[in-house]
């Protein structure tokens, strides 16, 4: 079994790559996140009129979002993954967003 985590900086992608999983029988899990140059940057900058904008259109929403989806079979791993490179168009396009795979060793409830 695998854990595929998807750091997607194109949220609007965010329901084409669900339709996708979906499509291959397997979920996911989304979470809002932020990435660390994100929130040491909006730290670092002065207090004057592009943070407050940068403020106001940021209120409420979240950088990016983190999807994890455990998938039992490779085969099913290697097509979710193609998909995914072809939705955000990884190989030609940067900071659309990474993933990266984690073996799964154990699972305990909620999986069937």
């Amino acid at each position: 079994m695998y854990a595929l985590f998807v750091i997607l900086n194109q949220t609007e992608k965010l329901d084409e790559i669900l339709e996708n999983l979906y499509e291959l029988d397997t979920g996911a899990t989304t979470i809002d996140s932020v990435g660390m140059g994100k929130l040491l940057l909006e730290h670092n900058v002065n207090e004057g009129i592009f943070s407050s904008i940068s403020k106001i259109l940021n209120e409420g929403k979240p950088y990016n979002k983190t999807l994890v989806s455990v998938i039992r079979e490779k085969e099913i791993l290697d097509q979710a993954i193609d998909r995914i490179k072809g939705i955000l168009n990884m190989d030609e396009k940067k900071g659309s967003g990474f993933m990266f795979v984690v073996p799964v060793l154990e699972i305990h409830g909620g999986l069937e």
